[in-house]
């Protein structure tokens, strides 16, 4: 057998491996000191988690949570140089050129299909994190 994963021995202690399964991962376990140990580890937590007593979360955590969170600054972000901004469009546009010169209309279509998926896929991404920066402008103006 090989060396079981934590979820394998996870399993056998909650009785969750079955048959013959089950039989070969105790089996390994009581001869490997490291299985055993972990089961011994998981066996000890539980003991532990049963005598414990009941702790709830406080009423307002989250709204606490959220606050500090709320309360941190805004990282600073460096503003993109315009030329830096601009490059990845024009090296499109002059590979699109480039495409419709060699490869023709087809190429061309191929191309622009390409593009369109591409922007389509990051499109997300990119709402996502000019949202984040407008968020990070409205929390730096209070």
């Amino acid at each position: 057998m090989t060396h079981p994963t934590p979820a394998e021995l996870l399993e056998l202690h909650f009785d969750e491996a079955r048959g013959a399964r089950a039989a070969s991962l105790l089996r390994h376990a009581r001869a490997c000191p490291d299985c055993s140990r972990l089961l011994a580890d998981l066996g000890w937590a539980e003991r532990l988690l049963a005598v414990a007593p009941e702790v709830h979360p406080p009423a307002d955590g989250l709204r606490r949570v959220l606050a500090a969170i709320e309360g941190l600054p805004a990282p600073a972000r460096r503003p993109r140089a315009a030329p830096a901004a601009v490059l990845p469009s024009a090296a499109a546009v002059l590979a699109g050129g480039l495409v419709l010169a060699l490869g023709g209309l087809t190429a061309g279509a191929v191309f622009l299909a390409a593009g369109c998926l591409l922007t389509l896929s990051l499109a997300p991404m990119l709402i996502l994190e000019a949202r984040d920066e407008q968020g990070a402008h409205h929390t730096a103006a209070r």
